[in-house]
Order: C-alpha cells, then sequence, then structure tokens
C-alpha cells in the first residue's frame, strides 16, 4: 500500500485479533443519530375562491373550522415537542442531511481539521496551528468537534473542542491524561470517553462535554478498548483482555461495573451497536478464521455472518439497521463489503483489487443510509472517497497528493 506512514498522530487502536490482518480502531463510525426536521412552512395568498373565514360562514361551520384549527395546532406544536426532545427516536425517517464533510490532512506540513462541502470543493482549515491535529469526532447534539492535539504541549496529545467553525475551542483534559485514540462522543452530547494507554496498560476514560467529571470507568491491568455507544447513550461496549482473552463487556454510564458478554474462553472484538439497541456485531476468531458475527446486547443468541478466508471486520450498521458494511480482506486487500443484517446479499463495494480502501475501518455511511464515505489510495496517496451505498458514483472528493483521511458527516 502506498499510504503515507502517519507517524506523527497516535494510532487509532491495537490489532485486537491479528496484526498482520487489520488493525481495529477505537473509532467508530461518525454516531446516526442527528435527527431534525427540515420542513418549512409555505405561506401566501388563499386560492381564489376560497372563502375567507368571515365570508358566508355559518355559526356551526365557523366552530368547527375553530376546532380543526386548535387540533392542527396541537398536533403542531406536538410534533415540535417532539422532534425538539426526542428527535434521536426515529432516525430512519428523519435523518437530517449533513451539509459538509470533516477529515484531517498534512498538506500544509502538519496534521490539521479541514472541513469542505459535500462536492470536496471549499476546502477550509479549521484547526491552523503549528501543532498536530487530527482524529476528529463530531456531535450534533454538543454542535461541536472533539479532537486530539499537541498545541501547546511537549508533542502529547491532548483532547480540545470547537465548533464547526473552528472557533470557541477548548482544550478538555489539559491536565489529565494523554489520548491515544479518537476521542468519541455520546449520541446525547454529554459524554466524551477516550483510552489513555501508558504503555503497559490501557484504560478507558469518560468526562463530560466541558471536560468535567474525569474518571478512570476501566481501572484494570489489562488493556481495554473503547466500542461503541449504546444509541441512547446510557451503556457503552468495550474489549478486554482482563480474562486472557478478549472479550466484549458492556457497563452503564457513568458508574457501572463492566459485564461480559461474551465467552472468556474466546476472543471478540470490535463491537458496534445496531440503531435499535437491540443487537451488537462484533469480530471474533472462534471458527478458526477472522469473522463478523452478532448477538443480541444481552450477548444471547451468537449468530456466524460471514463465512470466507481472511479477515472480515469493522462491521459498521446502516442507520435503518438493515445493512453492515466491513472490511474485507478476502480479495487479498483491504475492500469495503455490504451485506444485509441477516448475513445474506454480500456484495464489494470498491472493488479495486490494486489498492486499499479504510484499512482502519475509518469508513462511515451518511445518516440517511444513501452514501459511503471512505479513504482510498487509488491515486497513489490517500485521499477521501464518496460512493454510492450500492457502490457506484465514486468521487474523489480531495484529490490531493497528500494524506487525507478520518473522514465525517458534519450536518
Amino acid at each position: 500500500m502506498s499510504e503515507e506512514p502517519v507517524e506523527d498522530l497516535p494510532e487509532t487502536g491495537p490489532a485486537d485479533l491479528d496484526p498482520s490482518e487489520a488493525q481495529p480502531v477505537d473509532a467508530q463510525p461518525v454516531d446516526a443519530d442527528a435527527v431534525d426536521s427540515d420542513a418549512t412552512a409555505v405561506q401566501g395568498e388563499e386560492p381564489e375562491g376560497f372563502p375567507r373565514a368571515e365570508e358566508g360562514v355559518r355559526p356551526f361551520q365557523r366552530r368547527n373550522i375553530t376546532i380543526l384549527v386548535l387540533i392542527l395546532v396541537v398536533i403542531g406544536v406536538g410534533a415540535g415537542l417532539f422532534l425538539t426532545f426526542c428527535d434521536d427516536c426515529l432516525p430512519g425517517l428523519l435523518s437530517r442531511r449533513p451539509t459538509r464533510i470533516a477529515f484531517y490532512s498534512n498538506r500544509d506540513g502538519n496534521f490539521e481539521i479541514y472541513i469542505m462541502d459535500l462536492d470536496g470543493n471549499n476546502p477550509t482549515n479549521l484547526t491552523n496551528d503549528e501543532g498536530q491535529d487530527g482524529l476528529p469526532s463530531w456531535s450534533r447534539r454538543a454542535n461541536a468537534f472533539a479532537f486530539v492535539s499537541t498545541r501547546g504541549s511537549d508533542d502529547s496529545f491532548y483532547i480540545y473542542r470547537m465548533d464547526s467553525a473552528g472557533e470557541n475551542l477548548l482544550a478538555l483534559n489539559a491536565d489529565s491524561p494523554t489520548t491515544t485514540g479518537v476521542p468519541i462522543w455520546s449520541p446525547t452530547g454529554e459524554w466524551i470517553v477516550f483510552v489513555h494507554d501508558d504503555g503497559a496498560t490501557s484504560d478507558l476514560y469518560l468526562m463530560d462535554a466541558e471536560g468535567g467529571q474525569l474518571q478512570n470507568i476501566t481501572q484494570t491491568s489489562s488493556q481495554d478498548r473503547f466500542g461503541d455507544w449504546s444509541p441512547d447513550g446510557d451503556q457503552l461496549v468495550f474489549t478486554s483482555n482482563r480474562d486472557e482473552n478478549l472479550v466484549i463487556y458492556v457497563m452503564d454510564v457513568p458508574a457501572g461495573e463492566p459485564e461480559a458478554i461474551t465467552d472468556p474462553g474466546l476472543n471478540s472484538a470490535d463491537p458496534a451497536w445496531s440503531p435499535d439497541g437491540s443487537m451488537i456485531a462484533f469480530v471474533s476468531d472462534r471458527d478458526n478464521d477472522i469473522d463478523i458475527y452478532v448477538m443480541e446486547a444481552s450477548g444471547g443468541n451468537v449468530v456466524r455472518l460471514t463465512d470466507s478466508p481472511g479477515f472480515d471486520g469493522f462491521p459498521a450498521w446502516s442507520p435503518d439497521g438493515d445493512r453492515i458494511a466491513f472490511i474485507s480482506r478476502r480479495d487479498g486487500n483491504a475492500e469495503i463489503y455490504v451485506m444485509r443484517a441477516d448475513g445474506s446479499d454480500e456484495a464489494n463495494l470498491t472493488n479495486t483489487p490494486a489498492f486499499e480502501e479504510s484499512v482502519q475501518g475509518d469508513f462511515a455511511w451518511s445518516p440517511d443510509g444513501e452514501q459511503i464515505l471512505y479513504q482510498s489510495d487509488e491515486t497513489g496517496d490517500v485521499d477521501v472517497y464518496v460512493m454510492d451505498a450500492d457502490g457506484v458514483n465514486k468521487i474523489n472528493l480531495t484529490n490531493n497528493p497528500a494524506v487525507d483521511l478520518g473522514s465525517l458527516w458534519v450536518p
């Protein structure tokens, strides 16, 4: 692969099962909870011939019209409140369309975070600092990026937040452990989880959106790696080798006790929660190959989804929960595949045998499930691409002789 080594940014995660096959990351695809109503009221003149309320309307008609208007107002207000306070309840129906795409790049000599239009035009440097800035994640709820940076430090990475214009910069953990992975927002925008690795052990840390309430939530002498948030933000799953093998645990946030949900005698990693919270997809070598499985969120009813020679990993649910995209090396290189949630109808979406796509699992469904962002070295350097969810209409969005990666949708 011709990808230029990214030596100045922390690794996105250790090899959970086999370093020669892939390097699973702490990142999960950017969150699909961004829900909003784009409807606007259209006002205009009454149609010709339509009677006005005070013209030719008998009292009982006026009363019925008044009642109808009151009903419509109540429905409208109720819908507005529903969308305001429960705007994550119908992600498949009301997904807010993204307007821009963020990524990080070393095109200016050091790594910076950029934002661009959906067609790749107007790339803008948001961080514009002499330090190294990267590994962004976005929260629509908090209306902010969380990212890692070496600014103002001795080349150690700390977490910062900023808005979509690169303003309102805030250091979140300047006096606390550095991060070695992507800082991941909870779906509610209330919490940020990150990994601190001291070389011997790694733990999950949790803090609120302002950098307060910092706590080590795993506290073991093992390697703990973040997996995913539950859709409601009340729980998280992670992988740990505290039982020698890699085991998936679930815990309540902010102060629950970890509970193993996979067999301690088998290796399991890279958990991804389904959008409705009922299922968890994960990776395991329990059948002598690295494949994708799915289980109930409680850990029951494990089903194998892929069964092919080579690595299958980084499962990512579509926003409606009907499909799972993943990275596979069954063809000798990293390709993006998609299948139905039951493992049927597997399809190679990228189909570029001579190149590598999103080897770190850094691809993302659009909130409406119609497109997928990904990275590829098809032009000789790493660029950000977008394609339709069926693999057609591939477009190189960055097309720059630098390293462009870590792309995510920004509503």
